[in-house]
């Protein structure tokens, strides 16, 4: 018999990606096709880096981030990407020509939704008008209804300055028609909020910040809720006009914004509120601050706290009720019903000028979290123990609860919580939760 040969397959360990970066390269032309009611120069910053592309992994990359900036626009429904090696007159030796093909987005776009608030949730409506004058600007009508706050209607026209020479910066400004109305039962009244908000942000995004600076003219007017409304509520009812200038500085520094294992997170908002530009006599701030570590198995530890006071000068300005904090409730205490661990008066929520509270736990993933498949990544399970106070910053008339839960992600921020809790101290009057306490927001101690 015969002796006979084989010949061994590659293995894919032997196997390698290309070298892309042994390539030159070189970009002669971008085509930016597909627009109709945009402005040329709101789309040609995007495509500037593309220029500087010296090999073939360098147009790959830079063509991506293209295709983000300009989706990032706010013009296009899709994108498509072609690479072409360059022809015609002005071709150089390894240039390739860049074409972007989309379809803008329709003239009047709608989307009927829910909108997850602090332990809140709404049914959302909202018809927008999307690149409305060719470079960017949108005006949008929003329509909400909750069973905390019974309605919302904004009107708001946007416009974005990607296209400057700050662009990087993200810089964008908003003008906001709003009608508010909302319920506060713990206090016992009702507030219809209507005015106009002027709005600045922009980001610095290699350090991870972004920044918002507002003003706000409005005028509020408090109802009592019912014939049970004690007399120190009914003092603050009737329209009052208020001015606001106000600060929203956020540091993300997580590796994700719901079920962070690593990183921290920073937000404060500062206030200077008054009846009008002369006399702003009531400052009112408020700091969150968050801080995750890794540990073993995909669990982590999470140590978070908030701040809040309020400093007001008495001969410019009175401190109306709704003006002041009203810890308690899933997202500051758990173990306490909202507004249910400050202090009361009358059998109602007082209210307080200050606070702080803090929050411990543990995260961890669902046991055999590998069998549910990509579901069961929706899932976290923690050990919390949560204290604070009130109306001053010592450990005086401390609140605390400990407890465990389970917590349910909703889309990119927002999160279900489903805890058991226990109070372990409280104040005569504060109105806690032993057992099971239901939590919804995007923020929580």
């Amino acid at each position: 018999m015969g002796g006979g040969t084989s010949r061994a397959e590659p293995s894919q360990e032997g196997r390698r990606e290309p070298d892309f970066t042994r390539f030159k390269a070189r970009v002669d032309r971008v085509y930016i096709a597909g627009l109709k009611r945009t402005h040329d120069d709101y789309v040609q910053r995007a495509a500037r880096h593309l220029f500087n592309a010296q090999n073939f992994q360098d147009v790959i990359v830079e063509t991506a981030n293209v295709k983000d900036d300009l989706l990032r626009l706010g013009i296009y429904k899709n994108l498509r990407i072609s690479i072409d090696t360059s022809k015609g007159e002005g071709a150089s030796k390894n240039g390739y020509t860049v074409t972007f093909t989309g379809e803008e987005l329709s003239r009047i776009t709608g989307n009927v939704g829910v909108e997850v608030g602090q332990n809140d949730g709404a049914a959302t409506t909202e018809l927008v008008t999307p690149n409305l004058f060719g470079r960017g600007e949108r005006l949008s009508l929003n329509l909400s209804r909750s069973y905390v706050r019974n309605s919302v209607v904004n009107i708001k026209l946007t416009k974005p300055f990607y296209h400057t020479a700050v662009g990087d910066y993200e810089p964008e400004t908003s003008l906001t028609v709003f009608r508010n109305a909302s319920p506060h039962p713990w206090s016992k009244y009702r507030l219809e909020d209507n005015g106009a908000l002027l709005d600045f942000s922009f980001a610095i995004p290699s350090l991870g910040f972004s920044n918002s600076l507002q003003y706000e003219l409005g005028m509020k007017e408090l109802f009592a809720l019912d014939k049970q409304t004690p007399f120190f509520v009914r003092e603050h009812c009737g329209p009052r006009l208020v001015s606001t200038f106000r600060y929203i500085g956020q540091y993300e520094g997580r590796d994700d914004s719901v079920f962070p294992s690593s990183g921290v997170y920073a937000k404060g908002t500062t206030e200077l509120i008054g009846s009008r530009l002369s006399q702003l006599g009531i400052v009112r701030q408020e700091l969150h601050a968050e801080l995750n570590v890794p540990l073993f198995l995909g669990a982590s530890v999470q140590l978070c706290g908030r701040i809040g006071a309020i400093l007001q000068d008495k001969r410019k300005e009175s401190l109306p009720i709704n003006q002041l904090f009203f810890p308690g409730g899933p997202q500051t205490l758990r173990g306490f019903e909202l507004a249910g661990a400050c202090p009361r008066r009358d059998g109602i929520a007082a209210g307080c000028r200050s606070y702080w509270t803090t929050g411990l736990h543990l995260w961890s993933p669902l046991p055999f979290n590998q069998y549910f498949g990509g579901f069961g990544n929706l899932f976290r399970t923690h050990a919390f123990y949560n204290i604070g106070t009130c109306d001053t910053y010592t450990t005086d008339k401390l609140r605390s609860t400990a407890g465990i839960g389970i917590a349910f992600r909703m889309g990119q921020k927002a999160r279900i919580e489903f805890n058991y809790c226990q109070p372990l101290s409280y104040e005569a009057g504060d109105r806690v939760v032993k057992g099971f306490q239901f939590g919804i927001g995007y923020e929580f101690v």
